[in-house]
């Protein structure tokens, strides 16, 4: 469990993509992947759901939290070198020796909606936690780390299906070879079902907001579009006062539980945005988050177009 940039070598690693794996540099971290997002300024998309209300996956589920301990090894480097983590829960453990890295398997569905939550144990440990799709290609990484001492937050609205798998570390250790770790830096890794709150928006008009951290997501949803063609557009780098935001774009089909597309990067610019000439009746969820490794400034705005 020697790995400087995650999994530097091993079964996860040869899945994942030496790229994406180590693409999230933290202190603080990056979480550029080369997954279905596209560099095109707009993007045409076409669905044939009905129209229906939002339904929040896993609201409605009872589910008892499970509270483990990580079992060594579990780095990945080969496949039985992966631990297990039931959702939701807490998993124990610690980034011991140096440089370690703590691999777990979980099981998400599309629609699903999560809160993780890494705790140092001690002032030690500047906690960095990210979960990521082994089978590639699919699913976007999504980061959340923080200082020595402080929570890691994280929220994942998943996308699509997939293989996941939960990695936990000093986010220091990431991108090089840190040299942190040892038995005081213990951590406590929760994952809970959130609850959506999206903010319901109608075409055209503008909103502005602010992640509340590098790992958060702001979430919108809209039914329809009066029938117009239509474009959502990120501002960060291109407001007239640049924020540090770099943005992904994604949208969900909420009534066919099936993500539509990713945007990373609209042409010429770190802000992203998505389109359509051709509206699809159905509900959507708009999902906003930040891959970028500066979490100074994740201010905003997003612009819902008509054509």
């Amino acid at each position: 469990m020697r790995s400087a940039c995650l999994l530097a070598s091993g079964l996860v690693l040869s899945l994942l993509g030496a790229a994406a794996a180590c693409s999230d540099a933290s202190s603080p971290a990056s979480s550029d992947d080369a997954g279905t997002e596209t560099d095109a300024p707009s993007t045409t998309l076409k669905d044939s759901a009905t129209d229906t209300a939002i339904e929040d996956a896993g609201a409605d589920v009872e589910e008892t939290p499970t509270i483990a301990t990580e079992v060594e090894p579990n780095d990945g480097k080969v496949a039985t070198q992966i631990g297990t983590m039931a959702l939701p829960g807490t998993m124990n453990g610690v980034i011991d020796p140096v440089n370690d890295t703590d691999i777990f398997a979980i099981k998400l569905s599309p629609g699903d909606f999560w809160d993780w939550t890494a705790t140092p144990q001690s002032a030690d440990l500047a906690p960095h936690v990210i979960v990521f799709d082994t089978a590639g290609g699919l699913n976007p990484n999504v980061v959340g780390f923080a200082g020595a001492g402080q929570p890691a937050k994280l929220q994942h609205f998943v996308l699509r299906t997939g293989t996941f798998v939960v990695g936990m570390r000093d986010a220091r250790n990431v991108g090089a070879d840190g040299g942190k770790g040892g038995p005081t830096y213990g951590y406590a890794l929760t994952a809970k079902r959130g609850t959506a709150q999206p903010v319901s928006v109608t075409f055209p008009s503008t909103k502005t907001g602010k992640l509340a951290s590098v790992g958060s997501v702001d979430l919108y949803t809209f039914t329809g579009t009066g029938g117009k063609g239509w474009d959502i557009v990120i501002n960060a780098e291109r407001k007239a006062s640049p924020s540090t935001l770099d943005s992904r774009l994604s949208l969900f089909d909420l009534t066919a539980k099936k993500a539509i597309i990713t945007n990373d990067n609209a042409a010429g610019t770190t802000d992203s945005q998505i389109g359509s000439p051709d509206p699809a009746p159905s509900t959507y969820m708009v999902i906003v988050e930040n891959e970028g490794k500066n979490g100074a400034d994740l201010s905003y705005e997003i612009q819902f177009n008509s054509r």
